[in-house]
């Protein structure tokens, strides 16, 4: 209880805390990094890091070992003594320097590679967050939307009720908004299972976050700039940087496996004692494999794989450039999108003010009441989806761009240009 009780203070802390341009229909950083942290995904990346990291070892110390070879013999000579003998050496194979350097280059990049995936994971957890967050919202406000026809019909009901009663209204004018209240009641129970099925996808996903009870809405209009979003968003992304980081590593595995050609040299000492200590010897041994074709071919594979993991990074620059222009793109449309629903269900709720002003006038019939009605709902629920897509597409610009939901770690981070900004 106490625990929950801290959540909640820390969430409505959050919404006081954060400066008036951030929008307050986003959950607080705190409680979505703790979120994202207890998903498998980050859980997976960072054992791959703790693997990565085992391997950088791996790498710096080689895998050339001691070898310890004992023989002890015993000779006869035929019509004499025995001798009880034996043999002791010591081997290891040696890298060249070369060799070491690349290893220790290899064993390097892949960490970092295996580093900026962990945050591609924590990125990618934003991203799933905030789309099934936005989902929620969405069948929230249409939950709201219907529960509020649900009470104007019922005191419409009423209002026609009484005026059937007093012979001022036809008897078919109740019938219609009977149906018409049973139809939204109808409406709003779907609406409501739908903000349930949203509800439990977001808490099935990430159950550590805590859920307001009632949706926000955007409060200030989102400020966004076009080209240095993308650049931003291209200079911070992790997926690139780990694209880059593992085309360096396959260059170096493939220069690596170049070196190979030339065999470790395998240098130990070995001592004898033979004829029971009466002969002894101490000397030094040098073995050199013969390479063959065989590590050519071994070469010419990993020259391949770092020509194609040089694709690869061509293909993810590529994508990524594509998916934030795209994203700005959206961010700018959806916004004004916004603005016209805004115009558009401000129209339709003073049509629908004069439609029932002259129904109650009598200079109007109740299906021009029911199609305002009608208009007036399909705008407020196409104004509230858009202020809410708006919000989602500026968001996952952010979340790009690690400005939002993201943990600030290093110094290209505190180096990293200010925000842009653009009114609309």
């Amino acid at each position: 209880m106490r625990h929950a009780f801290w959540l909640i203070a820390l969430w409505a802390a959050a919404g006081h805390a954060q400066p008036p341009a951030r929008d307050t229909s986003l959950p607080p950083q705190e409680l979505v990094l703790r979120a994202i942290e207890a998903t498998p995904e980050v859980h997976a990346a960072e054992a791959q890091l703790a693997r990565a990291e085992a391997e950088q070892r791996m790498r710096r110390v080689g895998s050339h070992e001691t070898q310890l070879t004992v023989l002890p013999q015993q000779r006869q000579v035929e019509g004499g003594a025995r001798y009880r003998e034996w043999e002791v050496a010591l081997a290891r194979g040696v890298r060249w320097p070369g060799k070491a350097r690349l290893d220790r280059e290899i064993g390097a990049q892949g960490y970092e590679a295996a580093r900026l995936l962990l945050e591609d994971a924590h990125h990618a957890g934003a991203r799933r967050l905030l789309a099934l967050w936005t989902d929620w919202q969405r069948a929230g406000v249409v939950a709201d939307v219907q529960q509020s026809q649900v009470a104007l019909w019922q005191r419409d009901l009423a209002v026609v009720r009484r005026r059937v009663q007093l012979g001022d209204a036809a008897r078919r004018d109740l019938v219609t908004v009977e149906a018409a209240l049973a139809q939204a009641r109808a409406s709003a129970l779907q609406a409501l299972a739908a903000q349930m099925s949203a509800r439990l996808a977001l808490v099935s996903e990430f159950p550590g976050l805590p859920l307001p009870q009632q949706v926000f809405l955007p409060t200030v209009p989102p400020r966004l700039g076009d080209n240095d979003w993308v650049a931003l968003v291209l200079q911070r992304s992790h997926e690139v940087g780990a694209a880059e980081a593992m085309v360096q590593q396959r260059r170096a595995e493939a220069a690596r496996a170049r070196a190979e050609r030339m065999p470790d040299p395998v240098v130990g000492i070995r001592v004898l004692n033979e004829r029971g200590g009466r002969e002894r010897a101490l000397g030094l041994t040098l073995s050199i494999p013969l390479g063959g074709s065989y590590r050519g071919a071994v070469a010419a594979a990993a020259g391949a794989d770092a020509l194609a993991a040089e694709a690869r990074l061509s293909m993810v620059r590529r994508e990524a450039k594509h998916d934030v222009q795209l994203a700005v793109a959206m961010a700018r449309s959806l916004h004004g999108i916004w603005q016209q629903q805004k115009v558009a269900r401000t129209a339709a709720e003073a049509s629908a003010s004069k439609a029932e002003r002259a129904y109650a006038l009598g200079e109007s019939s109740l299906t021009d009441v029911l199609a305002a009605r009608r208009v007036v709902q399909e705008t407020a629920l196409a104004e509230r989806r858009a202020s809410i897509d708006a919000v989602e597409a500026v968001a996952r610009v952010e979340v790009d761009a690690h400005e939002l939901w993201h943990r600030h770690e290093g110094a290209d981070d505190d180096a990293a240009p200010s925000l842009p900004s653009l009114d609309y």
